[in-house]
């Protein structure tokens, strides 16, 4: 088996060559990456990953949000009439985010070399977080008290030396 060698020759291309007997095969693209955080009454978190040349598919955000760049970088964003802005985040800057209007989509692509990684912090609604509170107060209802609350008097069952 001999070994597969390919070179960049325009961004987002790679050229084939042949090295021995086998023909190289280019690198197969990465996929965009999301790693939970956390998520709360008020807010969902997540760290995302966005490999270079690997357009994401059209999508809207729901909620306001705020960025923080951990590797910055550049986005082409497009929009579904075609209007094409640049969304610039910088390294260890943060950056609010209005909720997309409604039943508009947009697309975005990293044409950088490197990988740009983010944390989000998507803000809920006011909705979502009155839904989070009426399940919060069903659940405490249906309960009569905190679970953690120990009836007076009890003791774990161990046995005591005389």
């Amino acid at each position: 088996f001999a070994p597969s060698r390919s070179r960049v020759v325009e961004r987002g291309r790679r050229e084939e060559s042949r090295v021995g007997s086998v023909r190289a095969r280019p690198e197969r693209a990465r996929e965009m990456s999301r790693e939970f955080m956390f998520e709360n009454d008020e807010a969902v978190c997540w760290k995302t990953t966005i490999a270079p040349n690997n357009p994401l598919k059209m999508h809207r955000h729901d909620r306001s949000r705020c960025i923080v760049g951990l590797q910055g970088g550049t986005l082409k964003k497009t929009e579904e009439d075609g209007t094409v802005s640049d969304l610039t985040f910088e390294t260890g800057k943060a950056y609010w985010l209005d909720a997309d209007p409604p039943d508009e989509l947009h697309a975005d692509v990293n044409e950088g070399e490197r990988d740009i990684v983010v944390i989000v912090t998507e803000f809920k609604t006011e909705e979502e977080r009155a839904a989070a509170r009426a399940v919060a107060a069903k659940r405490a209802e249906a309960l009569g008290k905190a679970p953690f609350v120990m009836p007076e008097g009890w003791e774990p069952p161990t046995e005591k030396r005389t």
